[in-house]
């Protein structure tokens, strides 16, 4: 897509989310382990041109990489995410409405302070899932109740299940699906958690299955969780160099649990890994949102790609 205006630029490690015609920017890096800014960027899609959000109330104190951001109605919400120091930010909001932030829970107080976890919301909760804690990798999932503003621990998804970080979350049909992730090594695995009975299963999947991979994009389209590239090997430097990255894009079928893979032609964007995404609507189709990303050079993306989804 063209891009306009004072945006985002090259960056790693960040959040987007889509509210109406807008999409929403936060956190990231450029040099590794290095925070940019703490600026909420904001893309009009009709404009197709980037401007740097008004910012009042309870700003995040920190620059952070690794940061998650979701939306629900005309609200941002953010969770966690690192500085240099890794400190950690907390759980807040953004009115899009107001451009007003809000601190909803202060870090020592809500769910384990990380960064690379993976976040996802329905109408009326948004989660938290994952991510690297101070001392390990963490494989707990939370709810934040909008309504009650008020934090669930869901039920502890078992032995068998690995800590990881960098996983997909997506929320399809009432149920939150957890898609592959890193565990020291790459998996590919799936799970799903059932809110309604506070409840965890895992799924084994077929057909055309990407790799074991971590860091890709998302997003939920229908009954299907669609992903794009990530890393399928870790660098030996760890998050300082670009490890193996990839391109493709896939689908999960929920319902069949059939994987489908749906970029078969020229024009797709390069391998990448640490990239932002977001379930996006654009001029009326639904499909996945992505901005920015790692390269296998180690160096960082500006671009912004929709892939629009008509049928899958």
């Amino acid at each position: 897509m063209e891009q306009n205006g004072e945006g985002p630029g090259l960056r790693c490690s960040h959040g987007i989310a889509q509210v109406g015609n807008k999409i929403y920017s936060f956190g990231g890096e450029l040099i590794p382990n290095q925070p940019i800014d703490k600026h909420l960027y904001v893309f009009d899609l009709e404009t197709r041109t980037w401007s740097i959000a008004p910012a009042t109330g309870d700003v995040p104190h920190l620059s952070c990489l690794g940061v998650r951001m979701v939306s629900v109605g005309s609200t941002l919400y953010t969770f966690g995410g690192r500085d240099f120091s890794r400190q950690y930010n907390g759980f807040y909001s953004f009115d899009t409405t107001t451009n007003e932030w809000k601190l909803l829970t202060p870090v020592e107080e809500g769910p384990t302070p990380r960064s690379f976890h993976s976040m996802a919301a329905d109408e009326e909760n948004v989660y938290v899932f994952g991510g690297v804690g101070a001392m390990d990798r963490i494989k707990t999932l939370d709810s934040y109740n909008i309504v009650d503003k008020t934090w669930f621990h869901c039920s502890n998804p078992g032995d068998s299940f690995s800590i990881r970080g960098g996983a997909g979350l997506e929320v399809v049909q009432g149920k939150v699906w957890i898609v592959y992730g890193f565990n020291g090594c790459e998996v590919d695995d799936v799970h799903f958690y059932d809110p309604a009975e506070d409840k965890w299963t895992q799924v084994e999947t077929f057909g055309v299955k990407p790799n074991e991979r971590s860091v890709f994009a998302s997003a939920a389209i229908g009954k299907h969780i669609v992903i794009f590239g990530g890393e399928i090997a870790m660098d030996p430097r760890a998050h300082v160099g670009p490890g193996q990255l990839i391109d493709g894009t896939f689908a999960l079928d929920t319902e069949t649990l059939q994987w489908e893979r749906l970029d078969k032609f020229e024009g797709t964007p390069s391998s990448r890994g640490w990239t932002a995404s977001t379930t996006g609507t654009i001029d009326g189709k639904k499909g996945l949102v992505m901005h920015g990303g790692k390269a296998p050079t180690n160096d960082r993306f500006d671009d912004l790609f929709f892939y629009g989804i008509d049928s899958v």
